[in-house]
């Protein structure tokens, strides 16, 4: 009985370490979306300002 409840924490763990990960891997895809649109942002308003 105990090898089996030392696997279920072990999935629990990993499991865990899942989740962490894919909150970081959200968190740099939102962070390079911000990027590329501050990028366009900017870079439209340079064109703005320039035919001005």
């Amino acid at each position: 009985m105990k090898n089996i409840e030392e696997k279920i924490l072990m999935a629990d763990e990993e499991i865990k370490q899942l989740q962490n990960k894919r909150k970081k891997l959200i968190s740099q895809q939102k962070q390079e979306e911000r990027k590329k649109r501050d990028k366009r942002i900017y870079e439209k308003g340079a064109v703005f300002e320039s035919i001005l």
